[in-house]
């Protein structure tokens, strides 16, 4: 039995190096956490959009967010209820090819706006 979950766990990290792309590793620093930004030689990440964050300034956020994507439906909105995790089903339930798209202006807003919500700009 021992040797049985040995040889498991030894199959799911060949899994797991076979199955990473650089792009996973531009997502984190060399201790693994996750930064808000990381540059990268090639390319720059965007921060993602954290639970409290979407939490925090989810009435100001789902206004703009139903006016941006249509697809978006009020069931939709009352289902994700600040979820970031539902959110992520309902843009690949609604966009799924457009989903990069939708996941890229959500970072951006919430780059433009502070903790309450309001417009950095103004």
């Amino acid at each position: 039995m021992k040797r049985d979950l040995q040889q498991w766990f030894v199959g799911l990290f060949i899994l797991g190096c076979i199955t990473t792309t650089p792009e996973m590793f531009a997502m984190t620093t060399p201790l693994g956490i996750s930064p808000t930004a990381v540059d990268h030689p090639n390319r720059y990440v965007h921060p993602v959009v954290n639970s409290d964050q979407l939490k925090g300034n989810w009435k100001q956020f789902k206004g703009e967010l139903k006016k941006k994507w249509a697809d978006i439906t009020d069931d939709d909105l009352l289902y994700i209820e600040g979820h970031n995790d539902k959110l992520n089903g309902k843009i690949q339930e609604r966009y799924g090819d457009r989903r990069k798209e939708v996941k890229q202006w959500i970072d951006e807003w919430f780059e433009r706006h502070d903790a309450q919500g309001r417009n950095r700009a103004k």
